[in-house]
């Protein structure tokens, strides 16, 4: 009886000792055996659209997918931990970058939500918001390259659309530049003088970007136009004054050498 259970016990320390040997040898495999399998990175769709805006910033960089935390910081914030979270969650399908490889534009291809539609729309206006303090334009693609304009065109419109790029961090409490001052000064024009029914804190959509030439053109060179005759009448009257004033300053010199 004794030897039996001597040889039970020294199988089951066999054992167990083969399997400890075999888990441990197990993860210093060389990989040789293993085999992969690629995984989608894109829809066929972000594909086609990826291609697109290739051809519209022809020699930039153009980047799908993107977390906002990978492609913006924070310059300030009343909470600090929130505003990260709020980067963590935020994603875009596209970012252009510039030549200096930081983003200018961001993209995502128009989608309707049939749950929670209320929710994501939220969201969006977070993520626009976002991006804008950056100086990135967020636009929505149509879902589909036949209801897009072509290449070129999309490009002139976005031209058009690009915001002011903030200042660095080491600047940021500086005195206001002239550059800034006039940007101030287009704000407050742009409030007088609206060129579309486009709210600026509202996100782009296609027909908002290319309403942008047809419309803002003609609003913004009438308003241009008012403003350089003001300044132009206000130029001529100074003149007028001055003139008068010479005038005036010349008679009683006149009259004192009589």
């Amino acid at each position: 009886m004794l030897p039996l259970s001597i040889g039970l016990l020294i199988a089951l320390v066999l054992v167990g000792a083969g399997v400890w040997f075999w888990r441990r040898n197990r993860g210093t495999s060389s990989g040789r055996d293993d085999r992969y399998t690629p995984e989608r990175i894109l829809t066929v769709e972000q594909v086609h659209m990826l291609d697109y805006l290739n051809d519209t910033f022809p020699g930039q960089v153009v980047l799908p997918n993107m977390l906002l935390k990978d492609m913006l910081s924070i310059r300030r914030a009343s909470n600090r931990e929130k505003a990260e979270d709020r980067l963590r969650q935020q994603r875009v399908d596209f970012v252009v970058c510039g030549e200096d490889g930081r983003p200018t534009f961001a993209f995502d291809i128009e989608q309707y939500h049939l749950s929670n539609a209320k929710a994501k729309a939220h969201q969006v206006k977070i993520k626009n918001r976002i991006l804008k303090t950056a100086g990135v334009r967020f636009v929505f693609l149509k879902n589909g390259l036949h209801r897009m304009p072509s290449p070129s065109e999309f490009r002139k419109q976005l031209n058009l659309a690009a915001l002011p790029q903030p200042l660095p961090k080491e600047k940021e409490d500086s005195r206001e530049s002239r550059f800034q001052q006039l940007e101030s000064q287009l704000s407050e024009f742009d409030q007088v003088y609206p060129a579309t029914g486009f709210r600026d804190s509202e996100v782009m959509g296609l027909s908002g970007l290319m309403d942008l030439d047809r419309e803002g053109r003609s609003s913004l060179s009438g308003a241009l136009s008012s403003t350089r005759g003001e300044l132009s009448g206000a130029g001529t009257s100074r003149a007028a004054g001055n003139s008068s004033e010479y005038k005036g300053q010349s008679k009683s010199g006149s009259s004192r050498a009589g």
